[in-house]
Parts: structure tokens; C-alpha cells; sequence
């Protein structure tokens, strides 16, 4: 278990604004700092939801498997690819032998099966992942066996998400009683913040009250590949000016962070292509897409929904709002999958102007639509007034744009009560597979014709529902992995028909190190390789 509260030497001062220095400061070759944005609470797997504590978790621990940048699945805990039966209810995992948590007690089945249960069971922002795990079932030292509700082919790169990462039992502590519901439950255990113990290359040895710092060493006792610096601080910061002033000062040696602002990420791929920096980049993960309420005029009508995406610019958003660092997109699923298809409507301002017109507007009679966007993300305000401007140039006489901007939190809060009638926001999954894209967006429970009145597509803000999308959605389950590419392909061109979603552009997560360090680079996950970084 980690050592609680030691000092830290005058360079963490200095990296949370204490004090600043013109020269980089002196360190050991092994010993790297990591800046990152803003703090991290809690390292609990079953409980971590943000990219910041999995981000450490992944290099603290290890899920069962990992993706390969291919997307082929790669057995790390786990001995072999999972063992899934015919009728795809029942997968068997066979763990690796030899391997050892942080405190010297072995992985075996009783431990994994432990931390799945605790995910599952523990009340975590994310345990629906495992919603539909019936029973998880120690079938021999190193074997388990899970039994589903229902066949899920995306389970198998469900296990290579990081909050599936094990933690002994003797690492938990019976949690504080505050007096609230949650700490009062009976045998309700707590990890405590100092006290991740895992199986990973780093092991964590102190940490600061408030989550701003981490430092993490070697772990010797490591079964695969050891890490390739002996120490690594991870030093949280507020702001992009602090993250991007501290890199150029050399304060920290490695930056990660995709919340810069454009301005500071464009001038640091500057540096690099001048071999001042390294730079790398994850695959394209997160989507931005526009959700358009579907349940009500105007945009109950499909023709006009069609429309809106013909007049949407995302080239010039793109180049505009986030400076060329977002690729546009027209698809519900990002590039990385073979499964992405072109099939949202491009630009095209006439047939715009053809569909608006034949459903009563233009010449006179504008339709008037409101566009709400989070005005604490600096790219969406400029891709809404670049939007704007460009609209009432180009067809100013078929549609009036009013733009408004709320914080993130409140569209989020929202979006499910039906209070807009188009939003922008961004959508990343826990864990990589083309159904993660799409079953958020569109799954549906319960339904009154077209309307979805309980379900994913009510949670997405545009309550759309389509029965054939419905089915496709459902076949895909199960199916060899070419029939479902094709039934995948197929239910995004259903979805693009109905247009209850505008895809705009997809995003990658991005890093930056002094040009002295080497091993920058994502994973097939997304996830920076922390453990090989080296000088």
C-alpha cells in the first residue's frame, strides 16, 4: 500500500505555480515528471469514470486484455483470447500464471473475480457495463467463468477496459461513516486514495491530499516488459497556459493533455515538427455530433433534419473552430473501424435549399431552429458563430440560426428532459467497439411509434426511434465478424436516412515530451504507454 503524505521537493512547488524558473530543472535520467490537467480524486476501478484516474490505472494495473492498434484483442492478465460458447452466454477467461499484485500476494481467480463483482455490484458511474454479467463463477485456481443475460459480441473488448483492472480485497477498508445511504450500507468497502495496489509496471508510493500529485516507481516485481524509467511524477495543473508554459520550461518532461487550448496545441506541433518536441496522437476517439430533437416541430419532419445536414460546413468548422486539429466526419463511428462509412449527407447548399422549400419554407417564410452549445469548450462557440455567419450568407432566406451557449454541466443535465431542440456535444466510449458509438445514440426500451420515450436516444436528447434500425441493432449481436461489419454498415445508413444525429468531426487525444524522451505513444486503447517512456 502506498506511504501516506510525504514532502515533495521544490519542483512540485514550482510546477503548481509556487514559484517559476527560467532553466529547466535537474533530473535523474530515469525519473520523469508527467503534467496533466486537473486533479485526480479517487483511483477506485470500480468507482473511476474520467480519462485523468484511468489514464493512471493503466499504468498502475492491467485489464485482462488490451487492444492492439488494429483492434485485435491482446491477452495481458488473461493467458489466452476468451473462450466465448456457441450460443454466446457464457465466456472463460484463464488467467496468466506467475503474476503478482504490488503487495506480493498472487492474481488468481478469486481475485479477478472479486474486482469484476466489486465493479458490477459497487455502485460505480459505469458498473452498467456488467449490468448484464448474470453470475461470474471461480471455475479453478486460474479460470473464471462469466454467464451473460444475453449474447454481447462487444464483451469481448468490454474486458480490456481499464476500470476492469483487479484490486485485492486486502487493499479495501470499510468506508467512513458519513451518515449518507451509500457509507452506511452494510459491508460497504472503500479504496483509500493512497492505497491503489495493482499489478502493474508502476506501483504507487505517495500521494498528495488534494490529488494534484502522483509518484509512482519502478515495479520490480513486474511479469511483463519492466517499465522503463525507474520514477514518474504525475503533476496536476488548472490551466492550459500552465500546462503549455511548463512543457516549454522544461518543468515537466512529458504533457498530456487534450483540454489545451487550440492556439497552445497548434504551437506546440509547431515545436515538434521542428524537432524542439515529440509529439503523438491516439486513433480518432471521440465524436462530436449535433442531436436534434426528433419528437417535435420543427424538426419532427425528416426533410427538414436532412437539410441541416446538407448545410452543414465541416470543412470550414473544422479548419475555423479547432484549427485543423479535428478531422471532420460523417459517420456515427470514427475512422479507426472498418465499420465507418461516409453516409451522412455532405454539403450541399442547393439541395438544402430544395428540401427546406418543399417543406414550406424559403422565399420569405426562413425556418427559424435554435442551436444550444457548450459555451465552456472554447471550438464549440466558434463553430457556432462560424456556423451562423456561414448560414445566413448562404441561405439566409430558408433558415434562421439562433445560437445560445450553456455550461457543460447543464446541457448534460438537460438533454433528457427534451429542453433543446439541437445541441452539440462530444461522445467518447469507455471502451473501443463500433456498437459503443451507436447503441448510445439510438437504443431505445420503450417506444410510441417513432418517438422513443425510455432508453439511450431519450438519455442523447432526440427521442428518435426506427423500427428497422431497432432490428439491426439487435442482429448484429452475435455475428461472425464480416456479417456484422455489413450489418453495421447497414444500420448507419438507416440512421443517417433519419438524421437524428448530425455527425461533425472526430478527436484524438494528443501528448507532448521534450525532444529527449523517447517511447511517446497511444495504444490501441487510447491510452498514452506511461511505461514507455524513457530518456
Amino acid at each position: 500500500m502506498a506511504k501516506r503524505e510525504q514532502p515533495w521537493p521544490l519542483l512540485l512547488a514550482v510546477l503548481l505555480g509556487v514559484g517559476a524558473t527560467a532553466c529547466a530543472p535537474t533530473r535523474a535520467p530515469d525519473h520523469l515528471v508527467v503534467g496533466v490537467k486537473g486533479a485526480i480524486s479517487a483511483l477506485d476501478p470500480a468507482k473511476a469514470y474520467q480519462t485523468r484516474p484511468l489514464q493512471l490505472i493503466r499504468v498502475l494495473g492491467d485489464p485482462l486484455y488490451a487492444l492492439s492498434e488494429t483492434g485485435e484483442l491482446i491477452p495481458r492478465l488473461a493467458a489466452a483470447p476468451p473462450q466465448v460458447s456457441a450460443d454466446g452466454l457464457r465466456v472463460t477467461v484463464t488467467l496468466r500464471d506467475g503474476v503478482r499484485f504490488h503487495d506480493d500476494s498472487p492474481l488468481d481467480a478469486e481475485a479477478m473475480a472479486f474486482s469484476l463483482q466489486r465493479f458490477r455490484d459497487g455502485g460505480g458511474s459505469l458498473s452498467y457495463l456488467l449490468d448484464d454479467v448474470e453470475s461470474i463463477t471461480v471455475t479453478g485456481p486460474l479460470e473464471l467463468e462469466l454467464e451473460l443475460r444475453k449474447p454481447y459480441t462487444p464483451f469481448r473488448n468490454l474486458l480490456s477496459f481499464a476500470g476492469l483492472t483487479p484490486v485485492p480485497a486486502s487493499a479495501y477498508e470499510p468506508c467512513p461513516v458519513d451518515g449518507s445511504a451509500e457509507t452506511e450500507a452494510a459491508n460497504e468497502l472503500c479504496l483509500p486514495a493512497d492505497g491503489f495496489v495493482g499489478t502493474g509496471p508502476y506501483r504507487l508510493v505517495s500521494r498528495s491530499a488534494d490529488g494534484t500529485q502522483h509518484r509512482l516507481e519502478r515495479f520490480d516485481g513486474y511479469w511483463g516488459e519492466p517499465a522503463r524509467s525507474a520514477r514518474l511524477d504525475l503533476v496536476s495543473l488548472e490551466n492550459s497556459t500552465a500546462l503549455f508554459g511548463a512543457l516549454k520550461n522544461g518543468e515537466v518532461d512529458v504533457l498530456l493533455s487534450s483540454s489545451l487550448e487550440a492556439e497552445h496545441q497548434l504551437e506546440l506541433e509547431k515545436e515538434a515538427a521542428a524537432g524542439r518536441l515529440a509529439t503523438a496522437s491516439s486513433p480518432p476517439q471521440t465524436i462530436e455530433v449535433l442531436a436534434l430533437a426528433t419528437d417535435r416541430p420543427p424538426l419532427d419532419q425528416v426533410m427538414v433534419r436532412q437539410a441541416l445536414a446538407h448545410a452543414l460546413p465541416r470543412s470550414l468548422l473544422s479548419e475555423r473552430a479547432s484549427k485543423g486539429l479535428n478531422t471532420p466526419l460523417r459517420s456515427l463511428i470514427p475512422d479507426l473501424f472498418p465499420a465507418a462509412q461516409p453516409t451522412w449527407p455532405g454539403l450541399d447548399i442547393e439541395q438544402a435549399r430544395q428540401l427546406l422549400t418543399t417543406a414550406g419554407y424559403c422565399q420569405g417564410n426562413p425556418l427559424a431552429v435554435k442551436f444550444t452549445y457548450r459555451a465552456n469548450v472554447p471550438t464549440d462557440g466558434l463553430l457556432a458563430l462560424t456556423w451562423q455567419e456561414f448560414l445566413a450568407e448562404k441561405l439566409g432566406d430558408c433558415l434562421a440560426m439562433e445560437i445560445d451557449g450553456l455550461e457543460s454541466t447543464t446541457v448534460y443535465d438537460q438533454l433528457d428532459k427534451g429542453a433543446f431542440t439541437m445541441v452539440m456535444y462530444n461522445w467518447a466510449p469507455d471502451f473501443l467497439d463500433p456498437e459503443n458509438y451507436l447503441r448510445p445514440m439510438i437504443g431505445c426500451d420503450e417506444h410510441k411509434g417513432s418517438v422513443c420515450t425510455k432508453g439511450d436516444a431519450v438519455y442523447g436528447g432526440v427521442f428518435w426511434f426506427d423500427h428497422e434500425a431497432d432490428r439491426l441493432l439487435a442482429d448484429q449481436q452475435n455475428q461472425p465478424p464480416d456479417q456484422r461489419q455489413e450489418t453495421l454498415m447497414a444500420l448507419q445508413e438507416r440512421i443517417a436516412a433519419g438524421v437524428p444525429y448530425i455527425p461533425i468531426w472526430q478527436g484524438r487525444n494528443r501528448a507532448w515530451s521534450q525532444a529527449s524522451v523517447t517511447g511517446l505513444g497511444y495504444d490501441g486503447s487510447g491510452w498514452l504507454r506511461l511505461e514507455a517512456l524513457g530518456r
